[in-house]
């Protein structure tokens, strides 16, 4: 199977949700426009090269997703996702000058890479394309290695790989198979959840209000499943009052959920109060400052935001 389609007009109506939810992200918290400019750069550059990717994941049938989520094991530990090494390398020549022109913290960091890879110590496609959510000490190892702060390379890793990744999610769940998938990492690439959206239901009758339904998305792969609502994703937890959350009244969109057993929490938002698809990327950037505030009641994230 390949890439699946993504014409001009998709592209055009999802930069075009991006930069309206990007103005209403700015409405309402001004603070990060510096930041956010930078990062709208990135985000429509992955956007913009969807045609140029280069992705053939492994063909599967309806019973094979079907299957593997019925047994619990996320569709890349069976079968290859098909991501290219010099789709991997064209993505990062391009985003190099992206970031190039962010800051010097950026600018450093790619000099070093492009002086490792000049000297034979680190040759960034092939890194690129070993990247898994389970496999964080390939960061790690390459940050010593480079001299590069792990949390930055996470930053440029990511940009890289996100597309590539979301590609191979929506051509693996087409047929979107997920209500046999009720855990809280990743159907596809067994990743930790970085954001929950709530929507709520349909019921079909006139005048009842579905109850909220919760949703978790990957910020490595863009999957977006459905899980209990009353879980505590981090230790199962489903113990009355353990599940809490903070907010504050001038952003009614946007909380956290934290667990007062183990102490973890993750980034909400309101699903109806957007419109059109959850950008993880975006929505993880411009809500900092609840990490902030988590973390100065002695939470900790799900997932660390790269």
């Amino acid at each position: 199977m390949g890439k699946p389609a993504s014409s001009g007009r998709n592209d055009r109506s999802a930069l075009k949700a991006l930069n309206r939810r990007a103005e209403a992200i700015l409405k309402a918290r001004p603070a990060y426009r510096e930041m956010l400019d930078f990062y709208l750069t990135v985000f429509r550059c992955q956007i913009e090269w969807r045609d140029r990717l280069v992705v053939h994941p492994e063909e599967l049938g309806a019973e094979q997703v079907r299957e593997s989520l019925r047994k619990g094991t996320p569709l890349i530990q069976r079968y290859d996702p098909g991501v290219k090494p010099q789709s991997l390398l064209d993505l990062w020549t391009e985003m190099k000058e992206v970031f190039r022109r962010g800051n010097e913290v950026l600018r450093e960091a790619v000099e070093k890479i492009d002086h490792a890879e000049k000297t034979g110590d680190f040759a960034p496609a092939s890194w690129l394309l070993e990247q898994r959510p389970e496999r964080w000490e390939l960061v790690a190892d390459a940050s010593r290695k480079i001299g590069i702060d792990e949390s930055v390379l996470a930053t440029l890793s990511r940009a890289v790989t996100f597309p590539h990744w979301e590609l191979v999610a929506e051509s693996w769940l087409l047929q979107d198979h997920l209500e046999e998938w009720r855990r809280f990492c990743c159907p596809v690439c067994g990743g930790v959840p970085g954001l929950v959206e709530y929507c709520k239901g349909q019921t079909g009758q006139e005048g009842i209000t579905a109850a909220p339904r919760r949703f978790m998305h990957c910020s490595f792969c863009a999957s977006r499943w459905a899980v209990p609502a009353l879980k505590c994703p981090a230790c199962g937890s489903t113990k009355d009052g353990d599940a809490k959350y903070l907010f504050t009244s001038d952003e009614p969109e946007l909380r956290i959920d934290f667990c007062k057993s183990c102490h973890r929490y993750i980034k909400v938002i309101d699903g109806d109060r957007i419109s059109g698809r959850v950008y993880v990327g975006l929505e993880l950037l411009t809500a900092a400052h609840l990490d902030v505030i988590a973390q100065g009641k002695n939470l900790s994230p799900l997932e660390v935001c790269a």
